[in-house]
């Protein structure tokens, strides 16, 4: 509703100081003309110019302009005869206006002599002007139809932009089940022979682990708890494989558990630490996980005291990590891989904060 007044007090505004300064070009015209009549008079005028506009504006809701092309032009003769018959009415009635203005004896009969020796003149004065202000206002209600189409189509084409990056990023998540689950199910098989107890351990927790996927719901942003309740959860699987071998420390202040991150994006860094820097060595090692805030940046790292990073060596896991941050965060994420051979690797990520409020799909 408020829009729609908005809209009509710019109307009404705009009539009235067009007859504010219609009256100051009579003023000049006649300076010993009284003020209050002429500003009367030209309000009345562009009042009733103001009403006789609805009628076009009307029909161009009616009978929009839709293109410049030649199948148009019985729309565009339409709106042409329209403002001509509307500019030379409204004059007709600015012409009656300045006559009963003319004095303020209101009730003092019109001069019909008078009336028909200056109509020609007034019209042949005031015509053209009058007939642009019509175009004007045709002009302005197309132009402002074409606004609005405009940003609908801006709207509509960011809705499509984000289902589109949504089916990307949803796309990515899948693409990483089948790695996680080759990866687990290569453990699980190395495990069966040595360690049965440990292998049968292996694959209920593995079940554990994808109820608890396929139960989340396909958001792209979780809390931070929620994350972290997915890592613990795939930690525990790998816990069987290392045993005593792995040692995991968190670091997380509790007052950031509720800010969003991205859902599933700590295991396929998790996994790295473990699969590239912590399997192969007999004594195992540590595995950190850390969170803080940095400004505007929540920044989270995950360490291993491992083999080291080799550049050049980022698999399925890391590349997707980059392309779902790309997605999401379009250039406000920051990744950064740290390490050396045998001095273990550190990843950082810096996420835009997200305050805590309901999970976003």
């Amino acid at each position: 509703m408020e829009p729609a007044v908005g809209k009509w007090r710019w109307y009404w505004g705009i009539w009235a100081l067009m007859g504010l300064y219609m009256a100051t070009w009579d003023l000049a015209m006649y300076p010993s003309a009284p003020v209050l009549r002429l500003v009367v008079m030209n309000l009345l005028q562009n009042g009733a110019w103001g009403l006789l506009g609805l009628f076009l504006i009307w029909l161009a809701n009616r009978r929009p302009i839709e293109s410049f092309a030649w199948s148009q032009w019985r729309t565009w003769t339409l709106h042409l005869l329209a403002s001509v018959v509307v500019a030379a009415l409204g004059l007709f009635v600015a012409y009656l206006i300045s006559l009963r203005l003319d004095s303020w004896d209101l009730g003092k009969p019109i001069d019909l002599a008078r009336f028909l020796k200056g109509l020609p003149r007034f019209y042949r004065a005031y015509f053209h002007t009058n007939l642009l202000f019509m175009w004007a206002v045709v002009a302005a209600f197309h132009g402002l139809r074409i606004y609005r189409k405009y940003k609908a189509r801006e709207v509509e084409a960011a809705k499509l932009e984000a289902r589109f990056a949504e089916a990307q990023n949803l796309a990515l998540r899948m693409q990483l089940q089948p790695h996680f689950l080759f990866n687990t199910l290569n453990s699980i098989s190395a495990l069966v022979h040595a360690n049965p107890e440990g292998a049968d351990d292996m694959i209920s927790r593995l079940g554990d682990f994808l109820r608890m996927t396929l139960d989340a719901p396909p958001d792209q942003l979780v809390t931070l708890r929620k994350e972290l309740a997915f890592i613990q959860a795939y930690l525990a699987i790998e816990q069987v494989r290392f045993q005593d071998r792995l040692q995991v420390r968190m670091d997380i202040a509790p007052d950031l558990l509720d800010l969003r991150v991205p859902s599933f994006i700590l295991q396929p860094l998790v996994e790295n630490a473990l699969k590239h820097g912590l399997s192969d060595r007999p004594q195992g090692g540590t595995l950190q996980l850390r969170a803080h805030r940095d400004s505007e940046c929540l920044v989270i790292e995950v360490q291993d005291d491992g083999e080291g990073f080799t550049p050049g060596r980022e698999g399925v896991g890391l590349g997707n990590v980059r392309a779902r941050l790309g997605l999401l965060y379009k250039g406000r994420h920051q990744l950064d891989l740290l390490g050396a051979p045998g001095r273990g690797t550190l990843v950082v990520l810096h996420l835009p904060l997200d305050r805590p409020g309901p999970e976003v799909g």
